[in-house]
């Protein structure tokens, strides 16, 4: 009889940072903290420095996905699961992409002159 190991979930904002790779997860970091900066001294800059954020996120992801591949092609009896957490933490530096992007167009917006 089998007995099927359940995986542990509870991961924390440390966790999925060095799961997503501490490499592209810092260069998002300072993304972030250069739209805070940018909202403080050059408020124009705020939406571009968001959008380069995200830009930046998916290029790590398509290098992390073009790796994969080329693993996958060397070894390709390589079990599900393990697929599935590999797409899962290349796709993490995304979801930090478009949070930055949507702090910088949440900010952009309410610096905007009202009449």
């Amino acid at each position: 009889m089998e007995t099927t190991e359940i995986l542990d979930t509870n991961y924390n904002l440390v966790d999925y940072f060095f799961m997503g790779g501490s490499g592209p997860m810092t260069i998002l970091t300072l993304f972030l903290i250069g739209v805070l900066i940018a909202a403080w001294k050059a408020p124009n800059w705020v939406r571009d420095i968001g959008f380069s954020s995200l830009v930046a996120s998916i290029f790590w992801v398509t290098i992390t996905l073009v790796q994969m591949s080329s693993a996958l092609m060397v070894a390709p009896d390589v079990s599900a699961p393990v697929v599935w957490g590999g797409i899962l933490c290349s796709l993490l530096p995304i979801v930090y992409g478009v949070f930055i992007y949507l702090v910088s167009v949440l900010i952009s917006t309410f610096q905007k002159p009202r009449i």
